[in-house]
């Protein structure tokens, strides 16, 4: 209940739950509607990434992958 509240209120473009936004498509809406980065928006062309919808990728429960990204050493 709190998540789907969360989700729908926030002002981000990106929002997860249980996972990483390594590997997210880079169509995704990573800048939100808010003040990105420096208190605006990154560029002239971020109304097309700073805008709804609101991409999320959830999962049940948090797991380590099944292969690590090189350098990482968990």
């Amino acid at each position: 209940a709190l998540w789907e509240q969360f989700q729908l209120q926030a002002r981000a473009g990106v929002v997860n739950w249980n996972r990483p936004t390594t590997g997210a498509a880079s169509s995704a809406p990573f800048g939100g509607i808010g003040q990105s980065g420096n208190h605006r928006p990154s560029a002239y062309y971020a109304a097309d990434y700073c805008a709804y919808p609101v991409a999320s990728i959830e999962s049940p429960s948090l797991v380590m992958p099944a292969q690590l990204s090189p350098g990482l050493t968990f």
